[in-house]
């Protein structure tokens, strides 16, 4: 254990865990609850941090600090995700434009090891 400042209040604190102090951890649990009901109330609504927070009377800080936490996941902080996933995708649609052009035929590695292991390779 090790003693360490509250992100939102400046309190020390003892944790082994999230740097938010247990009173704190009370106002983001409430604050919680409330933004998932209000998400839950709105789903076409499309929201960031600041948004939520007025939605909620609520400060910008506490519910940043739920999204760090990885309590809630809202529109604008994912982007980073989003990219990656379209990496992947792009990838993906390389990959496979590679093996249509390719058309299943036998890549030189598998000649050169039936060469040179005196193994003819199999015709598909």
């Amino acid at each position: 254990m090790s003693m360490v400042e509250c992100y939102l209040c400046g309190k020390g604190f003892v944790t082994t865990g999230p740097k938010v102090c247990p009173t704190c951890m009370k106002r983001l649990d409430k604050l919680y609850f409330e933004a998932r009901d209000y998400i839950r109330d709105n789903p076409r609504l499309r929201l960031n941090v600041r948004e939520l927070a007025d939605a909620l009377s609520a400060d910008p800080r506490d519910v940043q600090t739920l999204v760090d936490l990885g309590r809630l996941e809202l529109e604008g902080e994912c982007s980073e995700e989003h990219e990656s996933i379209s990496e992947k995708e792009k990838l993906l649609r390389e990959f496979e434009k590679h093996l249509k052009e390719s058309g299943g035929k036998r890549s030189s590695r598998v000649k050169y090891a039936a060469e040179k292991y005196g193994k003819e390779p199999k015709e598909d």
